[in-house]
C-alpha cells in the first residue's frame, strides 16, 4: 500500500511540474492574436468609401482633404458625442504635388 500512495504522490507532482509552466507568461498559455488586434487601436484599417477628413469633431467644421477608397487609415483615438454621434481622430497619408505627408483630422462615424 505504501508503494502506491509514493507512485500516486509522485505522479501528482510530476503532472503539477508539467502544466504548471504552460500557464506562466513566458511559458505556453499565450493570448491568441485576434484578442490581441480587437484591443490595438493603433493598428492602420482600410477606407471603404470615400469620406472628408474634418478639422474638428463638429459638423459644420471645414474640410481638410477628401480621402479616397483603399487609403490605410490609422485610427488615434476614439470620441462619443450624445448629440452628434461617434467621432474618430485618425491619421492618414495624404499625396501632395509628388510629396507624401500625413494629415489628421476628424471623422464622423454615423449609424445606418
Amino acid at each position: 500500500m505504501n508503494l502506491i500512495s509514493t507512485f500516486i504522490v509522485w505522479s501528482w507532482l510530476l503532472c503539477i511540474g508539467l502544466v504548471a509552466p504552460t500557464t506562466l507568461p513566458a511559458g505556453g498559455a499565450q493570448e491568441s492574436i485576434i484578442q490581441h488586434r480587437r484591443n490595438n487601436i493603433g493598428s492602420p484599417v482600410i477606407a471603404l468609401k470615400e469620406f472628408n477628413l474634418l478639422s474638428s469633431a463638429s459638423n459644420n467644421s471645414s474640410i481638410l482633404t477628401k480621402i479616397n477608397p483603399g487609403t490605410p487609415v490609422n485610427i488615434m483615438k476614439v470620441w462619443d458625442s450624445n448629440d452628434t454621434g461617434t467621432w474618430l481622430l485618425v491619421n492618414v497619408l495624404c499625396q501632395n504635388f509628388f510629396q507624401l505627408f500625413y494629415r489628421r483630422g476628424w471623422v464622423n462615424i454615423r449609424e445606418t
